[in-house]
C-alpha cells in the first residue's frame, strides 16, 4: 500500500516537473528526474527576506520608545502603573449610548497626558465594524510579494485608526504551531509577510498584534488541529517553527505586541519569557485574552510569572490583573519593580507606533469611508487576488481563453451563485462569449455543457468532485477553480480536467484580475504558500507540510512554493555562494525569461544541510524579480546564519555546526535545477531581532 502510494505520487509529479523544465535549453527526463531527487535530503531553519526602508515605516525607533516607556513609568503613581496593565469595556468619556459595544478601552493616564486607547476584544477573530474585509492571509502569502503586504497593513492602519481603534490582531503567525490554513507552513514565509503588514500597521500609528487564534481557526482542511498533546511544553521545541516565525515578524515591523490565549493558557509554552526577554531582547508587551489567565494561570503571581504584561477583560473588575494582582501586589507576592517593568513593556508597544503622540478619536465617524479610500481597498484587494491565485496545472494549452473555439460555459452550485456571476461579467467584458449553469452537485451536468469546447467549474468543496469528473467525461475541456482555502482538498478528477486554478476564498475584486489570468491578459504570477496533498498523506504523516513528505521520501501532488505560469518559463543559472564576512552568506544566480513575454519568477532559495544533522530542506530566502524576454537578471540573496543553526537552548543562542551546506534554487521546494556548497566553520550567533536581515525589494 505505502509502495503504490509512493509510486503513484512520484509517477504523477514526474510528469509535472517534466512539463515545468520544458523549454529550457538542454533540459531532459533525466534532468526532471534528478530535480526530484533534490527533495530527498536533509535540512534546517530560516530567517527573513524583507525591504529596504522598512525601519523608517515604525513610527518611533524601538530604543526611543524604550526610553520614553521607562521615563514615563518613572512618573507614574503605583495606582496608574496598575491602572495600565488592563484593557476592559469601561465607558468612554462623552461617548454617545452604545459607542463602545464590543470594544474595550486601555484608560491611559490623564494627569501625565497619556490618552485612553480603545481596541476590540482578540477574544473573536472578527474586527468591529470594520471597513475593509480581513486581509486574506494565505492569498496574501501565495503572492510572495511583501510591497503588497506592507501595502495591506498601510491600508488597514487607515481603516481602524479612523474608527478609533488603536490595536489590530495580525494573523499569520502565533506562539504554538497555528495550523496550515491561517499562517501557511513555513515560517519564514509566514513570519516575513506578517511582519509586513504589521509594519504597514505601525506606520499608521495603529499597534500590530501577533496573536494566538481560536480554535474553529486552526487545523487541516481535515479538522486535525496542530497543537501538543499535553501543556504545557517548553518553548524552545517551537523556535524552528512557530516561535522562529513570530521573532521574522517581530524583527521585520521592528516593534509591536504579542497576544496569547486563543486555543490555551498563556502559560502554555515553558519558558517564554526568558526567550522573548532575554534571547530575543523584544521590550514590547505580551498580552492575554479574555479567558487566556486560566487552569494553572488562573492566580497574579503565575500569570505575572509567565510573562503577560497587559490583560484584556469582558469586565469591569473582571479578570486577574484587576483585584488580585493589587492584592499579590500589597502582599508582596508579586514585587512592586516587575510591575513597573510589564508597565514599561505596554508603553513601549505604544510608543513604539505613535500611537499615544496620534490618538484617534473616540468619536464615531458616522460618514461613509471616501471614495478614493474605497477604491484603495478595492484596488488592494485585486492585487491580492492577481498576484496570489496559483495556475496548479494547464494540459492542452487550455488557457488562455480565447473566443475563436465558441462560447464558454461556467458552472458553479447555487453557493457560489455571486462569484460566478461577477466571473461571467468579467469575462464578457473582456470579450469572452459566456454561458452559465447553476448545478447540483449530485446531479448530471446540464445538455449544454456537452455542446461546447470549454467549460469552466467553480467548487468550493468535496462533494463536488463527483460532478467534476462526470464533467470531464463528457470529452470537452474542463478548467477547474478551487475557491476554498483547504490545502487538503481531494482532486480524484485530477487527471481527466485540463486546467486547476487555486483561486482561495472568493472576494468580489478577484472576478476582474481573474478574467485577465483566464484570458492570457495577465499572467498567473502566484506560489503556493502551503503543500497541496490532494487529501493523499504517507502512513503515520500527522502534519502533510512539506518537511514531512521530505522526510517520508514522497512526492507531494502540488508542493510548497509551486505555480505555473502561462506566458512562459524561467531559467536559472548556475549557484555561487560567498561569505560576506564570518557569519553572513551571500548566494548569487541568474535569471533569464525564456519566453518571448515579461514573466514575474519567485526564485527560491532552499538551503540542506548534510545528512549528520538530521534535518530537513528549508526555505531562506527569495526574490520576486520581474523578467524581461532574452535579458539575463543577477540576483542576490542574502542567507542570515540563523537559518543554518540549530536552537541551543542551554547557550541561549543559535549554533551553526562546522559542517558543508548546500544551497539551491528553483521555482518551488522540489523544482531546484541548480546548487552549489560551501563550508562553514562552527558559529555561535545570539537569538536578538535585531540580528536578523533587514528586508529587501521584492524587485531588481
Amino acid at each position: 500500500m505505502r509502495q503504490t502510494f509512493i509510486i503513484s505520487r512520484v509517477t504523477r509529479f514526474m510528469a509535472r516537473v517534466a512539463t515545468w523544465a520544458g523549454g529550457r535549453a538542454g533540459t531532459t527526463l533525466t534532468g526532471a528526474v534528478a530535480a526530484i531527487a533534490m527533495m530527498f535530503p536533509p535540512v534546517r531553519p530560516p530567517w527573513p527576506v524583507l525591504l529596504p526602508g522598512a525601519s523608517a515605516w515604525a513610527a518611533v525607533p524601538a530604543n526611543a520608545a524604550a526610553t520614553r516607556a521607562a521615563d514615563m513609568v518613572a512618573r507614574m503613581r503605583p495606582e496608574e502603573k496598575l491602572s495600565v496593565l488592563r484593557a476592559a469595556p469601561a465607558p468612554l468619556g462623552g461617548a454617545s449610548a452604545g459607542e463602545g459595544a464590543g470594544l474595550l478601552t486601555w484608560p491611559g493616564v490623564a494627569r501625565l497626558g497619556l490618552p485612553a486607547l480603545r481596541m476590540g476584544s482578540f477574544a473573536s477573530p472578527d474586527p468591529t465594524d470594520p471597513a475593509m474585509p480581513q486581509l486574506p492571509f494565505l492569498a496574501l502569502a501565495a503572492g510572495w510579494d511583501p510591497v503588497l503586504a506592507h501595502r495591506a497593513g498601510a491600508l488597514r492602519a487607515r481603516d481602524e485608526w479612523a474608527r478609533g481603534r488603536a490595536m489590530v490582531r495580525v494573523g499569520g503567525v502565533d506562539l504554538l504551531p497555528s495550523g496550515r490554513l491561517l499562517a501557511g507552513e513555513d515560517p519564514m514565509l509566514a513570519g516575513t509577510m506578517a511582519g509586513m503588514v504589521a509594519s504597514g500597521l505601525m506606520g499608521g500609528h495603529v499597534v500590530p498584534v501577533f496573536a494566538s487564534l481560536r480554535a474553529e481557526e486552526q487545523g487541516r482542511g481535515d479538522g486535525v488541529v496542530a497543537l501538543p498533546a499535553t501543556l504545557p511544553v517548553p518553548a524552545g521545541r517551537y523556535m524552528d517553527g512557530s516561535l522562529m516565525g513570530l521573532s521574522i515578524a517581530l524583527a521585520t515591523a521592528h516593534g509591536g505586541a504579542i497576544a496569547c490565549g486563543g486555543m490555551h493558557a498563556c502559560g502554555a509554552l515553558s519558558g517564554l519569557s526568558t526567550i522573548v526577554r532575554d534571547h530575543w531582547r523584544f521590550g514590547g508587551m505580551l498580552m492575554a485574552m479574555p479567558g487566556a489567565l486560566s487552569g494553572t494561570d488562573a492566580n497574579a503571581p503565575a500569570a505575572v510569572a509567565d510573562g503577560v504584561d497587559l490583560e484584556q477583560s469582558l469586565g469591569l473588575e473582571d479578570g486577574i490583573y484587576a483585584t488580585p494582582l493589587r492584592r499579590a501586589v500589597a502582599t508582596g507576592a508579586v514585587p512592586a519593580a516587575r510591575i513597573d517593568q510589564m508597565a514599561q513593556h505596554v508603553l513601549t508597544s505604544l510608543y513604539g507606533t505613535g500611537i499615544l503622540d496620534h490618538p484617534p478619536s473616540f468619536n464615531r465617524d458616522t460618514k461613509p469611508p471616501p471614495a478614493s479610500d474605497t477604491l484603495s481597498v478595492a484596488g488592494l484587494m485585486a492585487d491580492i487576488g492577481a498576484e496570489g491565485m496559483v495556475l496548479l496545472q494547464n494540459e492542452n494549452q487550455v488557457l488562455p481563453l480565447d473566443d475563436r473555439s465558441g462560447p464558454v460555459l461556467l458552472l458553479a452550485t447555487q453557493a457560489l451563485q455571486r462569484p460566478l456571476a461577477a466571473l461571467a461579467a468579467a469575462l464578457g467584458h473582456d470579450g469572452i462569449r459566456v454561458s452559465t449553469a447553476i448545478v447540483r452537485p449530485d446531479g448530471t451536468p446540464p445538455p449544454q455543457a456537452a455542446q461546447v469546447a470549454r467549460a469552466v467549474m467553480l467548487t468550493d468543496r468535496d462533494a463536488d468532485n463527483a460532478f467534476i469528473t462526470a464533467l470531464a467525461d463528457l470529452g470537452g475541456h474542463v478548467v477547474t477553480i478551487m475557491m476554498s482555502d483547504s490545502p487538503d482538498r481531494a482532486m480524484p478528477w485530477l487527471d481527466v480536467v485540463d486546467s486547476v486554478i487555486q483561486a482561495w476564498s472568493w472576494h468580489d475584486e478577484y472576478a476582474a484580475p481573474l478574467a485577465a489570468m483566464l484570458t492570457g491578459t495577465r499572467d498567473f504570477t502566484g506560489h503556493l504558500p502551503m503543500t497541496f496533498t490532494g487529501g493523499l498523506y504517507p502512513p503515520g504523516m500527522a502534519y502533510a507540510d512539506y518537511h514531512a513528505f521530505e522526510r517520508a521520501h514522497v512526492a507531494p501532488l502540488f508542493p510548497f512554493g509551486y505555480g505555473l505560469s502561462v506566458a512562459g518559463g524561467v531559467s536559472y543559472g548556475d549557484v555561487h555562494v560567498s561569505r560576506e564576512d564570518a557569519t553572513h552568506l551571500n548566494v548569487t544566480f541568474t535569471l533569464t525569461d525564456t519566453a518571448d513575454h515579461p514573466v514575474r519568477a519567485v526564485a527560491q532559495l532552499y538551503m540542506t544541510p548534510p545528512a549528520e544533522a538530521g534535518g530537513v530542506k528549508r526555505l531562506v530566502g527569495w526574490r520576486s524579480v520581474t523578467l524581461t524576454p532574452g535579458h539575463v537578471t543577477h540576483v542576490t540573496i542574502p542567507v542570515d546564519p540563523h537559518l543554518l543553526g540549530q536552537w541551543d537552548a542551554g547557550a541561549g543562542a543559535w549554533m551553526v555546526p562546522a559542517w558543508t551546506y548546500t544551497f539551491a534554487v528553483g521555482g518551488s521546494s522540489v523544482m531546484l535545477v541548480h546548487q552549489a556548497s560551501v563550508h562553514l566553520p562552527a558559529l555561535h550567533v545570539a537569538a536578538t531581532l535585531e540580528n536578523l536581515p533587514a528586508p529587501t525589494s521584492p524587485g531588481e
